[in-house]
């Protein structure tokens, strides 16, 4: 009798973190749509840059929380306003139509705004081979293990094994090393 109550014990607090897990993701959700909806009046780079002035005024938190936010919301309103070269570039983006059009359909996997923000990034450039390297790196194209460690954790945190998103991955990685 004692086991089946302290299972149920345990699963109790398990159930109940899931459903807030449900629950943030949901609020995520409702964030970028907020965060869309107040940008509609925003079409050029002055607008972009004057935006993410309010935005950061009116954040808590220190100034390095407030600089990684503000770039994750730039990074989505530049991709919505066309405004960045590189991306419009990366993306083949002509107008703020194909950029709304891109953000819309990133958003149907990226939940929240650092993983929509994540997924309008041009990826990193692949390594080339040259002067300076070392062996291990010329082999495998990763300058140290931990690089190598890290892009196969990715990669295995979004298989469909485990399915999992960036936002979720990071976010148990900071509770363990709060521990």
């Amino acid at each position: 009798m004692k086991a089946e109550n302290i299972q149920s014990n345990t699963s109790a607090p398990r159930l109940a973190g899931s459903a807030f897990a449900k629950f943030e993701q949901d609020q995520d959700g409702l964030l970028v749509d907020k965060l869309l909806t107040h940008a509609k009046g925003i079409h050029t780079k002055h607008d972009v840059e004057e935006f993410l002035t309010g935005y950061v005024e009116g954040l808590a938190g220190d100034a390095n929380s407030k600089k990684v936010r503000k770039s994750m919301v730039r990074k989505i309103l530049v991709v919505l306003t066309v405004t960045d070269k590189k991306l419009n570039e990366y993306h083949k983006l002509s107008k703020p139509a194909d950029g709304q059009q891109l953000v819309r359909s990133k958003m149907k996997v990226a939940k929240g705004i650092n993983a929509l923000s994540a997924a309008l990034r041009v990826p990193s450039a692949p390594r080339v081979e040259g002067d300076g390297e070392s062996d291990t790196e010329t082999e495998t194209g990763y300058v140290n293990k931990a690089d190598e460690w890290w892009d196969a954790c990715i990669k295995l945190g979004h298989s469909e094994k485990f399915g999992l998103t960036t936002d979720e991955m990071m976010a148990r990685i900071a509770e363990i090393a709060a521990k």
